[in-house]
C-alpha cells in the first residue's frame, strides 16, 4: 500500500451532533445522500449539515468536502439545489447521460464531479480496453471515479477482483479512485493489504441499528490509518 493514507469518505450523515464528534478526525470528505433513500436529507437540512461540516478541522488542518449524492435528479432541480446547498462535490450514481455531465460541469461553481459506477457481486473479467471506451467521454467532467455495490449503501461488497482493472483506467485517464461497499473496520485493513486505492466510502459499516455510530466511525479511520 501507498503510505500516503487514503482519502476517507463517510458517507449518509443526517445529524449535526455526530458531524460535530468528527472533528479532528482524519476524513477528507462527508456525504449527504439527497437521492431517495432510507438516509435522504432534505434541502433544508442540507443546508444545516453543510454548515455544521465547514466548522470541522480534520486532515491537513481543513473541514472535509462535503459531497451530496444523487440519482438521475433533473438537471434544473440540481442547479437549483447548488444554489442553495454549499456543496464540494456532486456524486453521481445514476444512468446520466454524457450530455447530463457535461451541462452539469458548465453550470458548476467550484464544485467537482464524482462518477459511481456499480459493480456486481458476480463481477468476472472485465476487459480493460473496453472499460477505457466506455469511461473516456466523461473524464473531461469527472474528477474521482468510485466503484460501489449496487444500490450503494447496502452493507454489500462486489467482487474485489475488480478493482484492479478499474485502479488501471482510472491511472490511465490520471483520475483517483475511491472504492465503496460493504466495508467497514473488520475488512477496510484486507482491502487496503491487497489493493493500492486512492480512497474509502463507507456508509452502513460505521452504523448501528441505521444510525452513524462515532464509535465506529473513529475505529474505521483508525483502521484505515494503520493498514
Amino acid at each position: 500500500m501507498s503510505s500516503i493514507t487514503p482519502h476517507i469518505k463517510i458517507c449518509g450523515l443526517r445529524d449535526t451532533s455526530t458531524i460535530a464528534a468528527m472533528d479532528g478526525l482524519d476524513i477528507t470528505e462527508i456525504g449527504l445522500v439527497f437521492a431517495p433513500s432510507k438516509r435522504q436529507v432534505s434541502v433544508e437540512e442540507g443546508i444545516e449539515l453543510t454548515t455544521s461540516i465547514k466548522q470541522l478541522v480534520c486532515r491537513d488542518g481543513k473541514p472535509p468536502r462535503a459531497a451530496g449524492v444523487f440519482v438521475n435528479m433533473p438537471l434544473e432541480d440540481m442547479t437549483e439545489l447548488l444554489h442553495t446547498v454549499e456543496l464540494d462535490i456532486i456524486q453521481l450514481h445514476g444512468t446520466e447521460s454524457l450530455d447530463y455531465y457535461a451541462a452539469l460541469h458548465a453550470r458548476l461553481k467550484g464544485q467537482v464531479l464524482w462518477k459511481v459506477i456499480s459493480i456486481a457481486a458476480d463481477v468476472q473479467k472485465i476487459e480493460l480496453s473496453q472499460l477505457i471506451a466506455e469511461l473516456e467521454p466523461f473524464m473531461p467532467y469527472v474528477e474521482r471515479i468510485l466503484i460501489d455495490a449496487p444500490g450503494g449503501g447496502t452493507g454489500k461488497t462486489f467482487n474485489w477482483e475488480a478493482i484492479n482493472a478499474y485502479q488501471q483506467a482510472a491511472n490511465y485517464f490520471n483520475k483517483p479512485l475511491l472504492i465503496a461497499g460493504g466495508l467497514y473496520a473488520g475488512n477496510v485493513t484486507e482491502l487496503l493489504q491487497h489493493y493500492d486505492v486512492d480512497g474509502i466510502d463507507v456508509s452502513s459499516g460505521v452504523e448501528t441499528d441505521g444510525k452513524k455510530d462515532i464509535a465506529k466511525i473513529k475505529e474505521f479511520v483508525r483502521k484505515v490509518i494503520d493498514a
